[in-house]
């Protein structure tokens, strides 16, 4: 046992050797051997301790020993005050296990690779040398049993263990591993060796750098799809991928248990109702569950005849139509962006959108054709306008189909 106090006083104390009376520790001395550790070495450890040491870190690295001496150690570390750690730092045995409860659980630690022993206590060979009658031995079971009881009660309370679980383990006297004594409550954490966790550590950096610099981020600047994103508060498109959450065309959300991939009927989704879609199409949601997906409706190809009945509006319109000329912009260009937002979050968000990025510029139009010239001086004329001027002026002829 060394004892070392350390400049954020917190007292260390290493118990190497076995548990012994001090009867015992003479013994030891006077044949050369190891000399253990008894309830005098911790009493004399306390009382020099420095009056600001306010902890004490056991580190256990012992095969047990004496009863009586283990319990007084025990009472005596319990008894000053102090927040105790105790670290198992090969293996604790028996009353090793005992001077371990000092510690409350979640200050019992123990390394990887210690090991635990729990056990009825029992009487040495060599004590039974000797003539011993029926009385002799009943009385040293007694004893045995009551400390076999005292022990028990001790890791029931300290541990908060079941105990007919722990009796059955002291009942097997052998070494458990650290994973199962901390299912058991007898230690409180795990600790992995000092160089594991910077090895650990490290890797992990590596793994990260590495990670960073094989990834390429593609920005498209000053895009349909920057200003979309924008609006809605979003840096990244991968930022729209979690949860397939598509913008309806009325600017409501319609969230799809799907990462990528064409929406698809059986698809979990809410909320319930139909959304219409920026494309046109509609999604059915019934029960949080896609039950219908309506196509995109197609457009009349005879609409046309209806301008007939609308020629004398047409005009009277036109102002009207100019002023709310800049709202509907505005509104079809949101539509135009969320239909966008919905066909790359589709396609798989941000990184398929690179593969299909280009830095190709195609070459400014020119007039080209017979009257080129003449039409870029006077300027084209609408069909609709034709037709107008044509009604006017009573030329009008209509085409037959």
């Amino acid at each position: 046992m060394r004892t070392f106090i350390n400049k954020f006083f917190m007292a260390t104390l290493k118990i190497y050797n076995d548990i012994q009376t001090e009867n015992e520790k003479s013994v030891a001395r006077f044949w050369g051997d190891a000399e253990g550790v008894c309830f005098k070495d911790i009493d004399e450890f306390v009382s020099q301790m420095d009056a600001d040491d306010n902890s004490i870190e056991i580190r256990l690295h012992c095969d047990g020993g004496s009863c009586i001496e283990g319990w007084a150690i025990y009472d005596r570390l319990r008894a000053t005050g102090k927040e105790i750690t105790a670290i198992v730092e090969g293996n604790a045995a028996s009353m090793a296990t005992v001077i371990l409860m000092a510690a409350p659980k979640e200050r019992r630690k123990a390394y990887q690779s210690a090991q635990i022993c729990c056990h009825n206590p029992w009487v040495p060979g060599w004590a039974l040398d000797g003539a011993m009658t029926a009385d002799d031995l009943q009385k040293a079971a007694d004893d045995l049993r009551a400390q076999q009881e005292k022990i028990l009660n001790l890791y029931v309370e300290r541990c908060g263990c079941d105990r007919e679980a722990m009796q059955a383990l002291m009942d097997e006297d052998k070494y458990i591993d650290v994973e199962r004594a901390k299912e058991l409550g007898i230690i409180g954490e795990i600790i992995a060796p000092a160089s594991a966790k910077k090895g650990a550590n490290n890797n992990s950096n590596n793994k990260t750098m590495a990670k960073e610099k094989d990834e390429t981020k593609v920005e498209v600047k000053a895009s349909l799809l920057d200003r979309a994103l924008a609006k809605l508060g979003l840096k990244t498109i991968d930022e729209l991928a979690k949860g397939m959450d598509l913008s309806t065309a009325d600017g409501g959300t319609l969230t799809i248990e799907r990462e990528d991939g064409e929406p698809q009927v059986g698809d979990k989704a809410s909320p319930d109702g139909e959304h219409k879609m920026p494309d046109g199409s509609t999604i059915v949601v019934a029960d949080g569950v896609i039950t219908e997906i309506k196509p995109a409706e197609e457009e009349d190809p005879d609409g046309d005849d209806e301008k007939d009945a609308k020629i004398a509006n047409l005009e009277a319109q036109v102002a009207e139509l100019q002023t709310k000329l800049a709202d509907a912009q505005a509104k079809a260009k949101t539509t135009d962006e969320l239909r966008i937002l919905n066909a790359v979050k589709i396609a798989g968000g941000e990184k398929a959108l690179a593969k299909l990025s280009s830095t190709y510029k195609p070459a400014g139009r020119k007039v080209e054709g017979g009257r080129a010239a003449e039409k870029a001086e006077d300027g084209e004329v609408s069909p609709m306008r034709a037709e107008i001027d044509a009604r006017r002026n009573g030329t009008y002829k209509k085409e037959s189909k």
